[in-house]
């Protein structure tokens, strides 16, 4: 008899409510290049209020925790990432302000589990850690944000399992606050789900840091910091077979060198994709179909590009048409699949999971455009999760020298059709005690 599909919960932190003036649209239905504007404060100095509720005992959060210290690092975290700094006050309200045309002008942060907080959770309070809501014109100029904890949910600072990292939260939703949308790359601090401690039997805190891919996107918004010299930026114009504008085509750029994930974006109406805040290099070029579109347009790698410090560089490119029947969705680690990235370490070995439709190992290539991963041969073996979902297993090894950051798992079945899982394994420097082995450096 088949198995049961065990498919760990990663829960969602959730989209930005955004209340502009011109009428309300969640962060979701405009990440694909919808009607909302791009969201940016006008100024790089932002005061936020932290409430009062900061400072005393909360019910949902682990006794002994400090939430203002926790919210400090989190907003020094962004501050060291990008040109934009934050002025920290006190405030007595307790409450967001309610959705409409206009806030009450204090971007306030908040643990407060009043009837008005609560609400914005009541059809979410199972699975969502938090929510930021957004005040911005139709210009997309943010005059307020405001954030507010789950008061339905656990949180701690020291990896209690079956809880929320609080200063992870704190992180991702600082992002939203900072006008950042949601990233598609696993292991990044803006990525849309976000884990509770103890999903693959392991801590996490890793959310805590910025991946590459959410400093690109800070910087493309606010620049880099001041004794920083950075960043270029990228225009990529991308061409169906017939010369249309592919349009909802997911691209990502890659450090040739490393392999690690730096940037993403997806193209418009018009095929053109952006990428700002990049540091200067040589870079790998990913194109996909993203989820907005059903075109036949499989993952394929596009010319490389270098991007210098200051300059603006651009190229169009006409997509190839191959097989496309080939979805890898999930990665996994001790049985349990997700929607996560799997946190390895560097200079040891692991097992890790894929599912997908029409995953099968007969034929089947696993890779990685990163010199310091490499599959063990011979190691990808067949699982039966039940029907209608194809699960493999393989070992990674990963170099004593890989770096830390997210790095994309390449698929390839027995027809040449190709997937990617972007961002599938984040490389952490936090302990993940179930390895297989640990070698010796292996590269010479």
């Amino acid at each position: 008899m088949a198995r049961l599909l065990k498919i760990a919960a990663a829960f969602t932190l959730i989209a930005i409510q955004v209340c502009p003036l011109f009428g309300a649209e969640s962060e979701a239905g405009a990440e694909r290049g919808e009607s909302q504007p791009a969201l940016r404060w006008r100024s790089k100095v932002i005061t936020v209020s932290l409430s009062t509720s900061l400072l005393r005992p909360a019910a949902n959060v682990k006794g002994g925790s400090d939430l203002v210290e926790a919210v400090r690092r989190s907003l020094k975290t962004w501050e060291n990432a990008s040109g934009v700094s934050f002025r920290v006050v006190f405030s007595d309200r307790q409450d967001v302000s309610p959705q409409g045309a206009l806030g009450d002008g204090v971007n306030l942060i908040t643990v407060a589990p009043t009837a008005e907080n609560a609400l914005l959770f009541a059809k979410s309070a199972e699975t969502d850690a938090a929510t930021t809501r957004v005040f911005f014109d139709a210009r997309g100029r943010i005059s307020e944000a405001d954030i507010v904890l789950n008061p339905y949910q656990q949180f701690s600072t020291d990896g209690t399992f079956g809880t929320f990292d609080l200063e992870s939260a704190f992180t991702h939703e600082l992002g939203h606050v900072l006008g950042l949308e949601h990233s598609s790359v696993r292991g990044s601090t803006m990525y849309e789900t976000f884990g509770k401690n103890g999903l693959f039997g392991l801590q996490d805190l890793s959310h805590r840091t910025l991946a590459e891919i959410d400093r690109a996107a800070v910087r493309a918004k606010y620049g880099a910091p001041a004794d920083e010299d950075c960043c270029g930026t990228v225009s990529a114009k991308l061409l169906m077979a017939g010369g249309r504008p592919a349009a909802d085509i997911e691209v990502w750029l890659e450090d040739r060198e490393s392999g690690k994930v730096v940037s993403e974006s997806v193209t418009g109406n018009d095929g053109v994709a952006e990428f700002g805040g990049v540091p200067s290099g040589n870079y790998s070029v990913f194109a996909r179909r993203g989820d907005g579109t059903k075109k036949s347009v499989p993952l394929q790698e596009l010319d490389p590009v270098e991007i210098s410090a200051g300059a603006a560089t651009s190229f169009t490119k006409k997509l190839e048409l191959r097989p496309d029947d080939l979805d890898v969705k999930y990665t996994g680690f001790n049985g349990q699949l997700t929607l996560s990235s799997v946190p390895i370490n560097a200079g040891k070995s692991y097992t890790i999971y894929l599912g997908g439709r029409n995953l099968k190992p007969k034929g089947a290539k696993i890779s990685f455009s990163s010199p310091f991963l490499e599959v063990t041969p011979g190691s990808i073996a067949s699982h039966d999760y039940g029907e209608g979902l194809g699960v493999l297993s393989f070992e990674v090894q990963a170099d004593t020298r890989t770096p830390v950051g997210e790095y994309t798992i390449f698929v390839e079945s027995a027809s040449g059709a190709r997937s990617a899982i972007v961002g599938g394994i984040s490389v952490r420097t936090f302990a993940n005690p179930f390895s297989n082995f640990i070698f010796d450096n292996k590269l010479q």
